[in-house]
């Protein structure tokens, strides 16, 4: 028995002693704080350009339908399509032997009407002459009436006479009116006749390529028919619809448009036109700009441009520095002298490509925003900064 419990003694003892070795042996661990690997920069200057791409097609500013002001046989067509022609040059003409006679025969008929006129013109100076006569006789016989020394029916008689060259010079004007009325109206007919020749001949209005042509020689045209589509090869523009909701931001010559010609040349212009209201129906409005002298460029192509809504220089971030909070807020982390993170609110402007204006920058210049490893960080939380 005593064997026994002698045994268990010395086991409890034996089992102490390993315990309070094991706890002598046991190190303290103290606890260390992670660290946040980030990128930073301070806010940098730049150009910051509001860029809205859109499609576009090319136009010449100067193009014309070419139709016939008189009908007749096209007696010349002097192009081709595809021909290139100064301005004043001749097109084509159209029958004008017709129309020079006619142009001989109201030169005729000036003629016949201006003879009438000088005779009607004589005739009231006969009558005028007449006239004057009549009216002494009668004065002369209302006296010898008065008098008693003529009789009664010799003084009616040359009353009569008198009544009578009145009313023969009233005829004469009334002729003589006649007569100039004619010759205005032949004079003016004779102005039809030449113009009528001179619209035979059609000429370029302005330095021009055939576009197109929808007649051949020696085919009837009528007055209004289209002959010829024109086109000025040297003078074109980009025409383009964008949404209404732009309407207010674009300024005809101030609102720049960029764009890449055939040659891979980049190309700057303005916009020259913006139309005064919006469509209703796909609420776009149109805009033109007028193509720099030498752009390499056709009628009727698709060009990729892009319109410049604003353009400034401002401070600036890259967009991926800020982070979108609740009510549509925007933060980033500035690194404060103990190397930690603080956030700071920021105003956003206009995103250019990876960059994004700071439009409070003035509030915060000179601090260190992280610039890449943020979206892991808190306020407050350690950061290590390395190199990019």
């Amino acid at each position: 028995m005593l064997n026994w419990k002698s045994s268990l003694i010395g086991v409890m003892t034996c089992s102490v002693l390993i315990f309070g070795a094991g706890c002598k042996k046991k190190e303290t661990k103290t606890f260390q704080e992670r660290t946040t690997r980030v990128n930073v920069s301070e806010l940098k200057k730049q150009l910051f350009r509001k860029r809205l791409p859109v499609q576009g097609i090319v136009s010449p500013v100067e193009y014309a339908m070419i139709s016939a002001k008189i009908s007749g046989t096209l007696e010349e067509l002097k192009v081709s399509e595809g021909d290139r022609r100064k301005t004043g040059d001749i097109l084509f003409s159209i029958d004008r032997q017709v129309l020079k006679n006619q142009v001989v025969v109201k030169e005729d008929e000036i003629k016949v009407k201006e003879a009438a006129l000088q005779s009607a013109q004589f005739a009231l100076k006969m009558a005028e002459i007449s006239r004057r006569q009549a009216k002494l006789d009668y004065e002369r016989a209302l006296t010898l009436r008065d008098s008693r020394a003529i009789s009664q029916a010799n003084f009616e008689s040359a009353e009569t006479e008198y009544k009578k060259a009145e009313m023969e010079v009233q005829n004469a004007q009334a002729s003589v009116v006649n007569a100039e009325a004619q010759l205005k109206q032949s004079r003016s007919n004779l102005a039809i006749a030449k113009k009528n020749l001179d619209d035979s001949i059609i000429r370029a209005p302005f330095d021009c390529v055939v576009f197109e042509t929808f007649v051949e020689e020696n085919e009837f045209v009528s007055t209004g028919q289209n002959i010829l589509k024109l086109e000025n090869p040297n003078k074109f523009e980009i025409v383009c619809y964008i949404s209404s909701v732009y309407f207010n931001e674009v300024t005809v010559g101030k609102t720049a448009v960029e764009f890449v010609d055939n040659q891979g040349k980049k190309q700057r212009c303005m916009v020259s036109y913006k139309a005064p209201g919006i469509d209703p129906a796909s609420r776009t409005f149109k805009l033109k700009a007028k193509l720099p002298e030498g752009a390499n460029m056709v009628s009727g192509m698709l060009c990729e441009l892009t319109i410049i809504l604003a353009e400034k220089e401002a401070y600036g971030l890259p967009s991926d520095a800020l982070l979108l909070r609740a009510n549509d807020r925007y933060i980033a982390f500035t690194v404060n002298k103990d190397n930690r993170a603080e956030s700071v609110e920021i105003i956003r402007g206009i995103i250019d490509g990876q960059n994004c204006e700071i439009v409070n920058a003035a509030e915060i210049l000179g601090k260190r925003f992280v610039v890449s490893g943020q979206t892991f960080i808190n306020n407050g939380a350690l950061l290590k900064i390395i190199t990019k």
